[in-house]
């Protein structure tokens, strides 16, 4: 276990490793080719016009939000494009359409029929190109607002060389984009080997949602960074995807949380999850019912997604401090703790950021993607301890139920394991034949020979019965010298040969060792010659006429009768 868990140290630590690589890989080659525009804007906004003014205080001018219907024009002043081999402008626009003029001209119109079809727009990152110039450009961006609260923050567009531009913000989100990409085919390759292990563990349940977890925050991180459109063009839509993602988490969570030390039977725990759990669904639905856009209710959301946080963390406290949690159970609340607390964190900062109170940093875009790590790592410890357990006690299972169904030294089924198969005989209706087998001398040996050598006699017997009869019929020791053999009626026709062939084997025993004589009485009967089939009785018959013909053989032999 232990050598399992120091692989999946060394495999995370090699990830964070390649994923450091890459960030220096993307480094824009020049920093001068690429700047953001953070400076020099003029706004004009409701019969408003502010000049020279930097992006952050945009906001405080529009009150901390545009409203629905407004409309916003910022302009500034360009530098000569004629620098740059592919001249490019990437700006981020968040719920509104918009018009692009350089130079007067329109260059760009975009979500304008959503706009007018009153569908909704979300956030999404356009790229601009820049026509060839030697003097300055006018740039010039006319905002349609869509939704309320819009533009509480701005994000400094990028202007450089297209491939620098591309760079500089695959740079800026390295961690977020691997960690995402890893999540989704982590999560996918976890659900399939979790489910193939499902109809043998059924305890599996939160790894199995766990994997769907996985899937859903990689996803979300693509879209919540808006590097979707890398790999799919959304149309804006990859803002929606964002917001189900989010909003899924939370029943997601409970189910995990809910699978751990069967939590789901808990009235609390399921008056809480079901509560939490129904809001997050009514809000998706009353997105798409156009009653409330999912970017209105995130108040909402976030509420909520408080209390999961805090219900978790004290789940997590108060198992810990009773003691009720495996060892594979600590270590996965801990990543779901984690990942919890980070969001926690994630919310306070962000809120902090976009009001401008404290610096923006690196800090959001590599809190929650980071506790994603950790919690898929946790996981992953968690996997191998619980299939490690499980295993070791169904082999520990195995071992008892062999022990408990088998003959101690002969190790054929036993009694105990004949009986039952007779009871399973009684309740079906398929026709049968038992036999019944009896050895000779048994006892004779025993006393004169000693026990060591009778034990080798039933040895010797068991291993050329199952020789015999191979996997044609059930065959059990059920006392001293007694056994018994059970076929089914595609075999009955082979009843006297493989007795024949069992007798034979014998006599060459007999001629090869003859220490002792080695000889087995039997006797057989069908099912169909009794009436009602009850198996007991079946083998009384097969057993009597296993008698007579034992008396035949010992009086041939030479043998005294037992009394």
């Amino acid at each position: 276990m232990y050598k399992r868990i120091k692989f999946l140290l060394i495999a995370f630590l090699t990830f964070c490793l390649l994923v450091t690589i890459c960030h220096f890989l993307f480094r824009p080659i020049i920093s001068g080719n690429v700047y953001n525009i953070e400076n020099g804007w003029s706004v004009e906004y409701k019969g408003e016009a502010y000049t020279d003014i930097s992006l952050r205080d945009i906001p405080k001018k529009l009150g901390y939000g545009a409203k629905k219907g407004d409309i916003i024009t910022l302009s500034t002043s360009l530098p000569a494009s004629n620098v740059y081999s592919f001249p490019t402008l990437m700006f981020l626009s968040r719920y509104s359409a918009f018009d692009i003029y350089i130079d007067g001209e329109l260059v760009m119109s975009r979500f304008k029929d959503l706009l007018e079809k009153d569908e909704y727009i979300g956030c999404s990152y356009n790229v601009l190109s820049v026509p060839d110039s030697d003097n300055s450009l006018l740039l010039k961006m006319t905002m349609y607002i869509e939704e309320d609260a819009t533009y509480n923050y701005f994000v400094a567009p990028v202007y450089g060389d297209y491939h620098d531009v591309v760079r500089a913000n695959v740079f800026y989100n390295m961690f977020p984009l691997a960690t995402g990409i890893f999540l989704i085919i982590f999560g996918a390759a976890f659900f399939i080997i979790t489910l193939g292990f499902y109809k043998t563990l059924p305890n599996i349940l939160s790894q199995l949602f766990s994997s769907i977890l996985f899937i859903n925050l990689g996803i979300w991180l693509l879209c919540y960074f808006k590097l979707i459109d890398y790999f799919v063009y959304t149309n804006s839509r990859s803002t929606e995807v964002e917001y189900i993602c989010l909003y899924l988490m939370v029943p997601m969570i409970y189910l995990i949380v809910g699978c751990i030390q069967q939590h789901y039977k808990n009235w609390i725990f399921l008056v809480v999850s079901c509560t939490s759990s129904f809001i997050c669904i009514l809000l998706i639905a009353l997105h798409f019912l156009n009653v409330i856009h999912m970017s209105r209710t995130l108040p909402f959301f976030q509420c909520v997604s408080i209390m999961c946080s805090v219900f978790i963390l004290t789940i997590f406290r108060r198992e810990l401090v009773q003691k009720k949690l495996s060892k594979s159970e600590q270590i996965q609340l801990a990543g779901l703790s984690f990942f919890a607390l980070s969001y926690l964190v994630n919310f306070v900062t962000y809120s902090l950021e976009i009001r401008y109170i404290v610096p923006s940093s690196l800090l959001s875009t590599r809190l929650i993607p980071m506790a994603g790590l950790i919690f898929v790592f946790a996981n992953l410890i968690n996997y191998f301890i619980y299939i490690s357990e499980s295993f070791a006690m169904r082999k520990e299972y195995a071992s008892l139920t062999h022990l408990a169904y088998a003959d101690g030294l002969t190790d054929l089924p036993n009694r105990s394991r004949y009986d039952k198969y007779m009871n399973d005989l009684d309740s079906g209706n398929e026709d049968y034949c038992i036999i019944s087998l009896d050895l000779n001398g048994l006892k004779e040996i025993n006393d004169h020979d000693g026990h060591a050598t009778g034990d080798k006699y039933l040895l010797e017997f068991s291993s050329v019965l199952k020789q015999c009869f191979e996997n044609k019929a059930f065959i059990a020791r059920i006392g001293g010298d007694e056994f018994v053999a059970i076929m089914k009626k595609e075999y009955f026709d082979e009843v006297d040969s493989l007795l024949t062939r069992l007798k034979d084997a014998l006599e060459v025993k007999n001629v090869l060792y003859p220490d002792y004589r080695r000889s087995v009485a039997t006797g057989y009967a069908f099912s169909t010659e009794v009436e009602g089939q009850d198996s007991h009785s079946v083998y009384l018959l097969a057993d009597k006429r296993m008698y007579e013909n034992k008396k035949l053989m010992h009086a041939k032999l030479g043998i005294t009768a037992r009394i």
